[in-house]
């Protein structure tokens, strides 16, 4: 006897579940420790840069970056701080509405940004891209899809309760 017990269960569902859950951990933790030890951010910094670097002007309310960033608003605030402090980016008084808050990409945040941008994709493309092909990455992204849509639904559910 192994000792090892499944708890997650055996279903289709619950077995894909475990495979999910598992394999993003394991895919975000070497992704993390390869973008981290070649350029000094986490994921979730590069995520900041990267959705500021998608924006017009480089720059978006903190709501809304904190809304895609699916972050309290008190944890953006302390990242934003420290990239902030690192001169990768600004924040500063949204001039259409006085009180709220905008962050915006430096010219040294958006040269941070490419350098890891490049280093980045060559990570997904050694650690992602080998695992499947166009038919079977169309059908992973929309079953992400799909799944971000449940939850959503379930939110909004949770929140007319």
């Amino acid at each position: 006897m192994s000792g090892r017990r499944n708890l997650t269960g055996f279903s289709p569902k619950a077995l894909a579940w475990r495979a999910f859950f598992e394999t993003s951990a394991v895919v975000s933790d070497r992704m993390e420790k390869r973008l981290f030890s070649t350029t000094g951010l986490r994921l979730s910094d590069y995520n900041v840069l990267l959705l500021l670097a998608e924006a017009d002007d480089y720059q978006l309310r903190m709501g809304e970056l904190a809304e895609r960033m699916v972050f309290s608003p008190s944890r953006l605030s302390y990242q934003v701080k420290a990239l902030q402090t690192r001169g990768l980016l600004t924040r500063f008084t949204d001039p259409k509405d006085r009180r709220g808050m905008t962050a915006q990409l430096t010219e040294e945040g958006v040269a941070v940004f490419e350098e890891a941008r490049a280093v980045h994709g060559q990570h997904i493309k050694q650690l992602f891209h080998p695992a499947l092909d166009d038919e079977q990455a169309a059908v992973l992204q929309q079953i992400c899809v799909q799944i971000q849509e449940t939850v959503a639904s379930s939110e909004a559910a949770e929140e007319e309760q």
